[in-house]
């Protein structure tokens, strides 16, 4: 995807008025929530700076040769460097590959970039590689580093590029957007408001598997909730798809919670879908706990996403606190059937 999103409009023009003016650095730091177009963003800049006939709001014009060899992933000037697999780590023997490119004159006589993707990944040997490539960056060179986490990045790293932010736009740019994009299935807003704010995000859920795997993973949690599904085989549900991602949906569930709690008609939810659900589970704890399952809920997911841990038995450990004891169990069951 290479459109130009319409919440990216005020990032783009200030990156053009520094470049008219000379002031384009040469590296930028791309951060910002997952499912807002980061790597598109980075992608758009690319091609558009090494494009031969950019227009007024420069973009590349599609056209030209650099524009086709790009569009083809073939433009010499230009180098994506990711993980060489999913879950991996960007490795030392990558960036000074790297480093190496980026040193060699640009065949087409203008930038020579690179796009690092996500830059999180850069390993400890990777990021001090990358390093001297900061420090003293070749002539016409520009880097692009793209992440949603960068507190993991060096200081050291972060504080030699420009920082670029992406927020979450307003509802009132993104669901036009989206709704544009939605023939059927739950609401744009609703799809919106379980993803954050972020409309790529959104965007992802219209397939309908990772919404269906939502769906499944609520109803096996109420069933680990009320002690009718084992801990351990819940947690090998959980294992299944995207692990961060379904750790995200827990977080934001305990999170109504609370706000139930709180109020039974709060302003907002982050699943208005699962309000019914969502309002029987806050019934059946006190505030107290429900902080606790929060606090529980956000640790799991910090040690899943930066240590090497076994999840299986973190999410059954997990689980399993959550089941409800027998004595509230048989009082809930007393109060439903009086």
């Amino acid at each position: 995807m290479d459109e130009r999103l319409p919440w990216h409009a005020r990032r783009w023009r200030q990156l053009q008025e520094s470049l008219a003016a000379g002031r384009l650095p040469h590296a930028l730091l791309l951060t910002g929530p997952s499912g807002l177009g980061k790597l598109v963003f980075a992608r758009r800049l690319a091609r558009a700076l090494l494009c031969e006939r950019p227009d007024a709001e420069g973009d590349a014009c599609g056209r030209c040769r650099s524009c086709r060899l790009f569009q083809a992933g073939s433009h010499p000037d230009y180098s994506a460097l990711r993980p060489a697999e999913d879950g991996k780590v960007i490795r030392v023997d990558q960036v000074r590959e790297l480093r190496d490119f980026l040193g060699l004159t640009a065949q087409y006589g203008g930038y020579k970039i690179a796009v690092l993707e996500p830059a999180d990944r850069l390993n400890v040997n990777a990021a001090n590689s990358l390093l001297k490539t900061l420090e003293e960056p070749p002539g016409g060179s520009l880097l692009l580093l793209v992440t949603a986490q960068p507190a993991r990045l060096p200081v050291t790293v972060r504080s030699r590029c420009q920082g670029v932010r992406f927020e979450p736009p307003p509802p009132t740019d993104a669901i036009p957007w989206l709704a544009s994009r939605v023939a059927a299935g739950p609401e744009p807003r609703t799809l919106l408001d379980v993803a954050g704010g972020a409309p790529l995000a959104a965007l992802a859920y219209v397939d309908g598997e990772r919404w269906n795997r939502r769906r499944q993973l609520v109803e096996r949690y109420e069933q680990v909730l009320i002690g009718r599904l084992d801990p351990v085989r819940a947690a090998e549900d959980w294992l299944q798809g995207d692990l961060a991602e379904n750790l995200r949906w827990l977080i934001g569930w305990h999170i109504d919670l609370i706000r139930l709690k709180m109020s039974s008609e709060p302003p907002c939810l982050s699943n208005p879908d699962l309000r019914p659900v969502l309002r029987r589970w806050a019934e059946w704890r006190p505030p107290r706990a429900l902080f606790g399952r929060l606090d529980a809920a956000i640790r799991l997911h910090v040690l899943c996403a930066t240590t090497q841990v076994n999840a299986q038995l973190l999410l059954e450990a997990f689980l399993g606190d959550g089941v409800e004891s027998d004595e509230s169990r048989v009082s809930r069951t007393r109060f439903t059937e009086g």
